[in-house]
């Protein structure tokens, strides 16, 4: 007979049922796996709330293909003038196949391009209609855009306040600052506002006096549809202020302004001027240099803020930087503009002023030539010069045999250095040069003298000035004839576009 086994327990019912080996039976589980899970996922998110946020992509540099720079003109202010012109190069390479300029009048008119185009290179002189100029806006495109650079130049009309104008022609910008204007019998400014896009742009125009500030309801809101100027007149909102300060803000779209100045001193001329942009407000600027050889000169200070404030001047000249007895500092009201007469003894060299102070500001030096009839000129504040600038020579009313380039050290413990290259019109190099500048001073080059470059003026159509080492701030001072004075800041020309950096998608 043979033997039933016993019955076989479940695989389940064995684990519930088997013993430690302390005889105690199991306790459950699953609750302790659940809880070490939890554990660690509370632990993994605590280090990864810990770790840093990611920085953000970084902005890439891309080729500038194209360039819009508007030059300004007198007769878009309904003033006369002798002569005016425009002269424009593109520092790219390529020849024929770098990309091409193109000049339109604005708002409208037939283009203005030259039957050969404007080769790179080559510097090109338009002689414009000085009964009826108007703004003009030179375009390039492709390689052209990265080396593109124009300059305007008028001879006054003794009705306009006689003397030489000259202005960059400048690339739109969101924000312009010009120091310096008025609208008082003697001194009468005209603001131009160009939108050189193809879409709509809205602006808004403020003022700083020296009774305080002012918002104009009929400047605020300015609408422009492409490619129109708007001219407006500071006798029109602003009767009497014998010193402003202008504020062009775009809030939508980009906008290139200008100020044109003009004197009269007992309804005689008294000089004119294309007030050059200045520098946004800040607590430390450097003015460009300012013209020397001069008759008076004024340092004209605007303070935006709501409080007084105290401005620290230092003068950067040949022998280094330091005060002068009378001229260590001054106080401008909230609001409000304060002029300061600077020294003769300043003017004796081109010199550069270093102003800081505990509230933004902004600030501009204006000259006063000698000889009859005067004429004046306006150093604003600017930034360093970063690449490659183009400084004009042959342009209408210019004298090339009395150009004057004034360099700065913009690091007052480190020395500059540039190299200056010399170009005839067919875009030939005539002529190289260096310049060494002091830690804390200004250096001066002029084109009279063969020793700092040796060319012919008159054989020169423009300079272009290369930072090497240090940093370094410029500009240039004009003359033509006994008394016609004009002074252009030096920028650097634009290669390249920031484009903001992108997430990845993931």
């Amino acid at each position: 007979m043979t033997a039933t086994p016993p019955p076989r327990r479940s695989h389940r019912l064995r684990e519930r049922t088997s013993d430690r080996g302390d005889g105690r039976r199991p306790g459950p589980v699953i609750p302790l796996v659940v809880i070490l899970v939890a554990a660690g996922l509370l632990g993994w998110s605590t280090i990864r709330s810990a770790d840093p946020e990611p920085a953000p992509p970084s902005a890439t540099e891309l080729p500038l293909t194209r360039a819009d720079l508007t030059c300004p003109a007198v007769g878009a202010a309904d003033l006369p003038a002798a002569r005016a012109g425009i002269g424009m190069t593109s520092l790219a390479s390529g020849g024929s196949q770098a990309g091409a300029i193109e000049v339109q009048p604005l708002p409208k008119g037939e283009p203005l391009t030259p039957r050969g185009g404007v080769p790179a290179g080559e510097w090109t002189v338009l002689t414009q209609d000085p009964d009826a100029s108007e703004p003009v806006l030179v375009a390039a495109e492709g390689p052209m855009a990265a080396g593109a650079g124009a300059a305007a130049s008028t001879t006054a009309d003794e009705p306009t306040g006689g003397g030489l104008a000259v202005a960059d022609c400048t690339r739109p910008t969101r924000e312009a600052w010009f120091v310096g204007a008025g609208s008082t019998i003697d001194h009468e400014s005209t603001l131009l506002v160009s939108n050189p896009g193809e879409t709509e742009a809205v602006v808004d125009v403020s003022l700083l006096t020296k009774e305080g500030s002012l918002e104009p309801a009929s400047t605020s809101g300015l609408v422009l549809s492409p490619r129109e100027v708007e001219r407006l007149t500071l006798t029109e909102f602003a009767a009497g202020e014998g010193e402003v300060v202008i504020h062009v803000r775009a809030t939508q779209g980009q906008v290139a302004a200008a100020v044109l100045d003009h004197w009269t001193s007992t309804l005689a001329p008294a000089g004119t001027e294309w007030i050059p942009s200045g520098q946004s407000p800040d607590t430390s600027l450097t003015l460009s240099p300012l013209a020397d050889e001069v008759d008076g000169q004024e340092l004209i200070l605007g303070n935006p803020g709501d409080r007084t404030t105290v401005v620290d001047i230092q003068v950067v000249g040949p022998d280094g930087t330091h005060p002068i007895q009378d001229f260590e500092d001054a106080s401008v009201g909230e609001g409000s503009v304060e002029v300061v007469r600077v020294p003769e003894s300043v003017a004796d060299d081109m010199v550069t002023l270093r102003l800081s102070s505990d509230q933004p500001i902004v600030a501009s030096v204006r000259s006063t030539s000698s000889g009859n009839p005067p004429d004046i000129a306006y150093a604003p504040s600017v930034p360093e010069v970063t690449g490659p600038a183009i400084v004009p020579v042959d342009l209408p009313g210019i004298d090339p045999s009395d150009v004057r380039l004034a360099v700065t050290s913009a690091d007052p413990a480190g020395e500059a250095s540039l190299s200056i290259e010399a170009f005839a019109a067919n875009g030939r190099s005539v002529a190289e040069g260096s310049l060494t500048v002091p830690a804390g001073a200004t250096v001066t080059w002029r084109s009279s003298r063969r020793q700092d470059l040796d060319a012919d003026p008159d054989r020169v159509a423009y300079l272009v000035v290369t930072p090497q080492s240090g940093t370094l701030r410029s500009g240039v001072v004009y003359t033509g004839g006994d008394s016609a004075l004009a002074a252009l800041p030096l920028a650097s020309i634009p290669s390249v576009v920031l484009a903001p950096g992108v997430y990845p998608v993931e």
